[in-house]
């Protein structure tokens, strides 16, 4: 938990009642992104009201028989009626100053400060007074790490045009994105990302399911077209090297763009989608076969790098057919073994393997940043051995919020261990699958059925706990990038 949202947890609660009330001068627990970020972290929910009667329709009609942690704030100052204040307990006074001593008092209520901006100067932990200058000197900072209002970053969002079969638009959305996560916006934002997804959802039904049938020839619209539109492109002794970043969605790749611009690479960005469910058996190794995924198929390194090899030594065209000492796979790893081999595999699996126990998308931002740098300098060195690089990923991620966990029961007809994940669950037969939907017919539009399995449409999962993972058809998890620097 944020260690803002723990000083302000502590000033807000008492151990007797679910119930407060206080009154907050300086406004900044009347902020949406204050009171979102709050309700997220310690499940305190900060409720303005206006008047004694506004609080007395909430408190009879809701909270009186409820157990949630609610703290009123008052927009203006008002009496509490008396009877009333043996449920709800009347607090001093709070302002950000009560945190933050070390501050000057004026400057910080003449500031305006967004939750992020708090936080930042929250965690300095001053031993000193700060002069009204030094002060100001700590807002500036604040701002232009973290001052962009996260309303105005949402308003960014709805104006980006959605085409979702072209890169301009999740590259206009990703790099907003990109922004909002660098100064711990994301939940902040969440209510537009997810009303983009309520877009994509439609062309989703409209348009997806078609994709895999799609030429290859001007790019691979879907993972399966990836190793065709290669071999379209190139011929027998191209050097030609696959980096697959496991489980990296587009904003991410962004951080890994702009490394890639400082050692004086142009890349050429594009997107694909990934097969549904969004889960490495299925769309990596859509990937590495070149056609439709199997659902016996085993997934490991091994049986990876024969469909890679078996791709280019049986291909159709027997002018472009490859012997098998000219092909190579390297899994977990971008360093070239042999840079005399034409056609070379890379996967990448640290940031899918990390991502997984991360708490938030700025913990994903910051570990990514770290392993761009190295990857970057990969990437090059296989640019300067005389290959054209392509870089993709299997599937992205999405920040997922807790339903609940599976029953022992659901998980009985499930297709082997493989086929339940936290945001996909793969049946032997529908009937299983739609007394599933059946049962939980309360989410029931909240999942995409198809073919004896179902995803999560939303950003839900199957655990008691937020976390970010994949599996579902999320547009985040879905479309991912297809970037190409030539030789």
């Amino acid at each position: 938990m944020d260690n803002l949202i723990k000083a302000i947890e502590r000033k807000l609660t008492v151990a007797k009642t679910h119930l407060t009330i206080v009154r907050n001068p300086d406004g900044f627990l009347l902020r949406p992104d204050v009171q979102q970020r709050v309700l997220n972290g310690c499940r305190l929910l900060l409720l303005p009201v206006s008047n004694s009667i506004q609080l007395r329709v909430r408190y009879e009609l809701v909270d009186k028989q409820s157990t949630e942690c609610v703290c009123y704030v008052m927009e203006n100052h008002f009496e509490v009626l008396p009877d009333m204040l043996n449920e709800i307990h009347a607090l001093p006074v709070f302002s950000l100053s009560d945190l933050m001593p070390a501050c000057n008092e004026t400057e910080l209520r003449q500031a305006a400060m967004t939750f992020n901006m708090a936080s930042f100067i929250y965690d300095k932990h001053y031993t000193y007074n700060l002069t009204p200058e030094q002060t100001r000197m700590v807002l500036n900072e604040a701002v232009l790490l973290y001052g962009e209002d996260p309303s105005s970053i949402s308003e960014k969002l709805r104006c980006v045009k959605l085409e979702w079969d072209k890169v301009e638009t999740i590259d206009a959305i990703s790099k907003i994105l990109y922004k909002a996560i660098q100064q711990s916006s994301y939940l902040d934002i969440e209510d537009t990302i997810n009303e983009l997804n309520i877009d994509f959802q439609k062309y989703l039904d409209e348009r997806y399911f078609s994709l895999a049938n799609t030429s290859h020839v001007n790019k691979p619209k879907m993972v399966n077209k990836v190793l065709p539109h290669l071999a379209y492109r190139h011929g027998r002794t191209d050097k030609v090297s696959l980096v697959v970043i496991d489980g990296m969605t587009y904003w991410q790749y962004l951080i890994l763009h702009r490394e890639l611009e400082s050692l004086g690479l142009n890349p050429h960005k594009d997107c694909t989608f990934a097969w549904l469910p969004s889960i490495t058996k299925l769309s990596r190794q859509a990937i590495f076969r070149g056609d439709t995924p199997q659902q016996g198929y085993s997934q490991n390194p091994s049986h990876e790098s024969e469909l890679w090899t078996e791709f280019w030594t049986n291909y159709y065209d027997t002018s472009k057919r490859l012997n098998t000492h000219e092909v190579a796979y390297s899994h977990a790893s971008l360093q070239i073994a042999d840079s005399c081999r034409y056609k070379q595999a890379f996967v990448d699996v640290t940031l899918d393997e990390v991502m997984h126990h991360l708490p938030s998308n700025k913990d994903l931002f910051d570990v990514t940043e770290n392993w761009a740098k190295d990857a970057a300098k990969s990437i090059l060195d296989l640019h300067n051995q005389g290959f054209t690089v392509y870089i993709t990923t299997d599937h992205g991620n999405v920040y997922s919020h807790r339903w609940r966990n599976l029953l022992s029961q659901e998980k009985t007809f499930l297709y082997k261990d493989e086929s339940r994940g936290k945001r996909h669950l793969i049946y032997q037969d529908d009937q299983a699958l739609y007394n599933f939907v059946d049962d939980n017919i309360d989410v029931g539009s909240e999942f995409l059925v198809r073919d004896k399995w179902l995803v999560w449409r939303t950003s839900k999962c199957f655990k008691n706990q937020d976390i970010i993972t994949h599996g579902g058809a999320h547009f985040l998890e879905v479309i991912i990038p297809f970037v190409t620097i030539e030789k």
